[in-house]
């Protein structure tokens, strides 16, 4: 995490550093995680510079101008949305952590896996917290986790105002098939009443709904 890099700042600027010098020409984009802070961020920006400094005094080969952002995952992030929009060049959103965090469940322990809920209404209008705050500065924001491939979930996604998907690609051509069956003012109207809902029952009902209509059962041969 990004808790580690920072208490070992010699392995940070290392991984940095062979960042930097891998991609003199290309669109490098450096993404920093479970941010919790304004001063994280600063911080490991701060690193990021001090790299492209002594690379250029060294006369190394580097890229001098590196996107830089952050994966949200920590609910600590929606209170300063604003702020952090202002610092970073774009967003990802971690649903699958995110997730986690905000309901304070590990999926990974049956005991209370049930309820992780990726509909919980706190979460998606936590999302929806995040979106906007990145639109009011123009900065970009992805979706990952799995969410981001869900069809019930990309049409809520995209009614929001989300237009980056991050997903394994053997998920990819059932989120296109999904994406196709969308029409972009239904999405809104679908993510308005989503955002509505204070219950998890009435929120399921309305994706599995959502569901069925974007993925329609295969043809029988």
């Amino acid at each position: 995490s990004i808790r580690f890099s920072l208490q070992n700042k010699d392995i940070f600027a290392g991984q940095i550093r062979a960042i930097l010098r891998a991609g003199p020409d290309a669109d490098v984009r450096i993404m920093f995680p479970m941010i919790s802070s304004i001063e994280e961020f600063l911080e490991a920006s701060q690193v990021v510079a001090l790299c492209i400094k002594d690379l250029g005094q060294s006369g190394i080969e580097h890229n001098n101008s590196p996107k830089i952002g952050m994966m949200v995952e920590l609910p600590s992030v929606l209170y300063l949305i604003d702020a952090f929009a202002k610092e970073v060049d774009f967003f990802s959103i971690g649903t699958n952590d995110f997730i986690q965090f905000m309901l304070g469940v590990d999926r990974t322990n049956e005991n209370v896996e049930s309820l992780y809920i990726p509909h919980h209404p706190s979460v998606l209008r936590g999302i929806k917290t995040i979106v906007d705050g990145a639109a009011r500065q123009n900065r970009e924001v992805s979706i990952c986790g799995d969410m981001a491939q869900q069809p019930e979930y990309i049409a809520f996604l995209i009614g929001i105002g989300v237009r980056i998907l991050s997903m394994d690609p053997a998920n990819i051509p059932l989120a296109q098939q999904a994406i196709e069956q969308l029409d972009i003012a239904e999405t809104q109207d679908l993510a308005q009443k989503v955002l509505t809902q204070t219950t998890v029952e009435k929120i399921a009902k309305i994706l599995r709904i959502t569901r069925q209509n974007t993925c329609p059962p295969p043809s029988p041969h």
